[in-house]
């Protein structure tokens, strides 16, 4: 098991302009956040002042740090604010702000590492693994093209953190529990420079597809999304070990338990399952328990814990908002070649099953990647068990529905 350590990662997505705050600091590295009126913010007060603040009203120098009020709650508990996500008159940069609990330079985000690595890319931004978390970073709301694509926008950043932020609460829900769902712990807001320590540990990264980073320009906006490290992407992982019908049908209960409790509580698709959005993770842990339904599933890990990871496409629905991402407006998803990657062909598979109509709920999307993943994993394998699996799966309407045929099957 010791070749599950050798690190490696996930990537995600995001883009929009550029603030600038100016902190009145009340020590070198905190400030206390002012209503225009020069009085002291409440956090009920600070969405209020957000939505009047523009990008230009903001400014970081690379010393400053500027911080949100402090919460009683983390991170993935801060509340879910249906007003908020139903305004079209709230800037969507001020509603990118309310989600975010820190504002600081990114300088000063990882100055504190003695060691950062990076561990994985995708084409909205980069991620790094210091001594105990991982940091996503999410170019957003700039004008310079990175990787081919615009940056992320406020309102795509804003809608992804939204989703994390309820995926998290999933890990200790009674009647849906989806741990396998990976852990937000915070939310922060950085400009500036790419550090120096950060552009070292992207220099040493194996084969990088992405551009390096120092291309954008030094008043960047990020926001960064900080977890636990959770492993490996299956997709390295699945390179380095020989995955047995075992430790294959672990992982796809794993993912069928955490889609289906996700179905259930939110009306969650996940719309972009691939194997690098799949963490792999040794465990000496010998069972695992989900709940769905209130219905407890408790089945043996095989040494393995997975975890799902980079919601930038998903929809969800929550306290009664609908939160999605128009794929219609990314049509580069839908026109790779399917014999190059079985990936673009699920990307044209899930616009037939919506109908183009991405707002709707359409479950079987669910089932599109995990019988995409169950493909990648059977790759160089004879099991008759998993191929008969994997037939009856291609049928399955839902997550849930898939659930019920891996826990039937085998």
């Amino acid at each position: 098991l010791h070749l599950f350590h050798k690190l490696a990662l996930l990537a995600a997505p995001l883009e929009s302009p550029s603030p600038e705050i100016s902190p009145k600091q009340t020590s070198p590295q905190q400030a206390a956040v002012k209503s225009p009126s020069g009085q002291d913010s409440t956090m009920a007060e600070l969405s209020i002042d957000l939505s009047a603040m523009s990008v230009a009203e903001m400014s970081i120098t690379s010393n400053s740090v500027f911080e949100l009020p402090p919460q009683e709650t983390p991170a993935s508990k801060v509340p879910f604010n249906r007003s908020l996500m139903l305004s079209q008159s709230v800037p969507s940069f001020s509603k990118l702000m309310t989600q975010c609990n820190k504002v600081e330079s990114l300088l000063k985000l990882v100055e504190h590492e003695s060691s950062i690595k990076k561990i994985g890319e995708g084409t909205f931004g980069e991620v790094f693994m210091g001594e105990k978390v991982v940091y996503k970073i999410i170019p957003v709301g700039g004008d310079t093209i990175i990787n081919e694509v615009e940056q992320t926008t406020y309102e795509n950043a804003f809608q992804e953190i939204v989703v994390s932020r309820q995926l998290s609460d999933l890990a200790s829900d009674k009647v849906e529990n989806g741990k396998a769902f990976c852990q937000l712990i915070d939310v922060v807001y950085c400009r500036g420079s790419y550090p120096s320590s950060l552009l070292k540990a992207w220099d040493e990264f194996s084969k990088p597809e992405n551009e390096r980073p120092d291309i954008l320009p030094e008043d960047q906006q990020y926001v960064v999304l900080l977890s636990h490290y959770s492993g490996i992407q299956l997709e390295e992982f699945c390179s380095i070990h020989h995955l047995s019908p075992d430790e294959t049908h672990s992982i796809l209960r794993q993912i069928c338990c955490s889609l289906a409790a996700a179905e259930q509580k939110y009306q969650f698709e996940h719309r972009d399952l691939h194997w690098g959005n799949v963490l792999i993770m040794p465990t000496n842990v010998t069972t695992v328990e989900f709940t769905q339904a209130g219905k407890s599933y408790i089945f043996r890990s095989h040494g393995i814990l997975a975890t799902i990871i980079d919601f930038t496409f998903s929809r969800i629905e929550a306290d009664g908002c609908l939160n999605f991402v128009d794929l219609e407006q990314e049509e580069w998803l839908f026109q790779g070649g399917a014999k190059a990657d079985r990936q673009m062909q699920v990307y044209r598979d899930m616009r037939g099953a919506c109908r183009k109509n991405w707002a709707k709920f359409s479950p079987r999307t669910n089932v599109l990647w995990i019988v995409y993943l169950l493909d990648k994993m059977l790759i160089g394998k004879r099991s008759l068990k998993l191929r008969k699996l994997r037939s009856l799966l291609s049928s399955a309407k839902s997550a849930t529905d898939a659930l019920a045929i891996a826990f039937r099957s085998l």
